[in-house]
């Protein structure tokens, strides 16, 4: 590790320690919402966060007052002045300035899936360490972990922009650490961002048998290795991946209580609590506010086929336009699974997720993945610092990962 990157890790980590004990001791919850007033409040709630109350009687959201929100980094929001266009059945984006925000005046439904979904792109790279934690009803838990490499050539700052094809997202390779059963097995995906044109491809190595396949299905309602089977991988980073198999309905916007701001969600100790909870995320993780989201419905197109035909989602109208909230629902009508997405802010504050949470109200199970910080691993979280190149995301750059 670079002597600099490793004295602006310190650094960062001690000022943003410092910055939240002093945060957490100079405020407390403008009230806190249980299973005994939660109906006072029924307006503000989602149908998960109320099935959420209904199912466990120590549910709580603790209530903060309104904090800074989030921004785009400038040089995003300098391209940023005006919508690009949808295309391809609203599958691909003619783009205005790739790298941008593409629909900073949001109308439609799919402006502001399509504008959560490509936030990422702002980083041109990011390391870290994907960590995951599985706990059932038992009170069984499993920690899954795995050394993430990902890089958005679209970037405005990447060293690919410009070398590749424009409509190449993301190239994302990941070595599984645990739990046993898939230690030092490694995925690599390469993710379009318009797949009427291209669809995500995908490739595993086994060390079993040594050997690099295709993988055929890591899309839609294909499931997470390391979640247990309890989160689909089109509910990676709350949503990624392919839309055409919902129409999109922008049901209208409305104030209703959202995680931000969740530092504590990253600090030492996080990884125990989150251990030692049963059911749902120890709530004294989470920092809810109420916020303005835009509230979209995405239900099965006819011929089309999905685990989970319906979804109500609950995205930011901040600049981050975050998708926060997202409740599921079965083919027979009946919610199954609540969906929170968690973000902290930097001393910029531009938002970054820091955690996603499913309940899954049928096994009274949940997984958290994508948990970032100190209080999941020592490993360096790395923004724009590491750029792994186009041979590292190939199937002979995979072989020498797996080494």
């Amino acid at each position: 590790m670079k002597i600099m990157t490793l004295i602006k890790s310190v650094t960062f980590v001690t000022i943003a320690s410092l910055m939240s004990v002093v945060f957490a001791q100079a405020e407390s919850p403008k009230y806190t919402v249980d299973s005994s007033n939660y109906m006072q409040h029924a307006d503000k709630l989602t149908a998960g966060q109320i099935q959420a109350f209904e199912s466990y009687s120590d549910y709580r959201i603790d209530v903060y007052p309104t904090s800074a929100a989030c921004t785009l980094p400038a040089a995003v929001k300098a391209v940023s002045q005006s919508n690009s266009k949808m295309v391809n059945g609203n599958e691909g984006i003619e783009w205005n300035t790739l790298g941008a925000k593409p629909f900073p005046n949001p109308t439609e439904a799919q402006h502001y899936i399509w504008n959560h979904r490509s936030a990422p792109h702002y980083n041109a790279s990011i390391h870290r360490t994907l960590t995951a934690y599985i706990v059932k009803s038992d009170g069984s838990s499993t920690v899954g972990k795995g050394d993430n490499y990902i890089e958005f050539p679209g970037a405005l700052d990447s060293p690919l922009r410009g070398q590749v094809d424009p409509n190449l997202y993301a190239l994302y390779m990941v070595k599984n650490l645990s739990p046993a059963r898939i230690a030092g097995t490694l995925t690599m995906l390469h993710d379009f961002y318009d797949s009427a044109v291209e669809q995500r491809k995908a490739w595993q190595y086994s060390p079993a048998t040594r050997r690099v396949r295709r993988a055929p299905d890591v899309s839609y309602d294909s499931f997470v290795d390391q979640t247990g089977g309890l989160a689909t991988i089109d509910s990676y980073n709350m949503f990624t991946g392919a839309q055409d198999r919902f129409n999109w309905d922008l049901v209208g916007l409305k104030t209703v209580l959202i995680p931000h701001a969740s530092t504590a969600l990253s600090e030492m100790g996080a990884a125990e609590k989150i251990r030692a909870s049963l059911y749902f995320v120890d709530p004294s993780l989470i920092r809810y506010e109420e916020r303005e989201v835009a509230v979209i419905e995405a239900t099965l197109k006819d011929g089309s086929r999905h685990i989970f035909p319906r979804h109500t989602m609950y995205v930011s109208t901040d600049e981050h336009n975050g998708l926060m909230i997202r409740d599921q629902y079965d083919g027979q009508g009946t919610l199954v699974k609540h969906q929170v997405g968690s973000r902290r802010l930097d001393t910029s504050g531009v938002c970054q997720f820091n955690g996603e949470q499913t309940i899954d109200f049928a096994t009274r199970s949940f997984v958290i993945q994508n948990t970032l910080g100190i209080g999941h691993d020592n490993l360096e979280l790395e923004y724009d610092v590491i750029n792994m190149g186009l041979e590292f995301y190939s199937p002979d750059g995979l072989r020498r990962f797996a080494r």
